[in-house]
């Protein structure tokens, strides 16, 4: 009789290989993440800085450093997330209106960049960027989830919830 010379590998060899593949699957899939999740905060930190930065470089003119501290009582920002920055797109100013309210917007959406950054951390809520400026001219940074009133503040102060 000829043996046969079988080459490959059983049922079971194959079943083994497969459970301890999920086995370290499960095992990995929480560090994962929460990898994941640190970096989106990581993100909308970083983009928190980009738009204090911008709102900065525009205050370092003088008719929208007035504008932006409204003679004593400072003014509120709103930056709606992932729209075109054209012509003050995506940036709404309450502090006063008209020419100069456009003008300031204008500004500080160019110094934004082409388009305002998005929120990558979706466990918050958060759907707006808004920035508050003091009647000394201190900016705060931070993200609503009304879009009006400051739920986080990010930048400069971290908020727990981004630490």
């Amino acid at each position: 009789m000829k043996k046969m010379n079988n080459k490959g590998f059983s049922l079971v060899e194959l079943i083994i290989v497969i459970a301890i593949m999920a086995i370290l699957a499960g095992a990995i899939a929480p560090a994962l993440i929460r990898y994941i999740d640190k970096s989106r905060k990581s993100n909308d930190v970083s983009s928190c800085k980009t738009i204090k930065t911008a709102v900065e470089t525009a205050m370092a003119n003088e008719e929208t450093y007035e504008l932006l501290t409204n003679n004593g009582s400072g003014s509120t920002i709103v930056v709606t997330p992932g729209t075109s920055t054209s012509g003050g797109g995506g940036v709404s100013i309450t502090a006063g209106s008209g020419a100069s309210t456009t003008a300031a917007a204008t500004e500080i959406a160019a110094n934004i960049g082409e388009k305002t950054p998005k929120i990558k951390y979706k466990k918050n809520s958060a759907t707006h960027f808004i920035v508050q400026i003091t009647a000394a001219g201190t900016v705060k940074v931070g993200m609503s989830t009304d879009g009006t009133n400051m739920t986080y503040e990010v930048a400069p102060e971290l908020d727990p919830e981004y630490q």
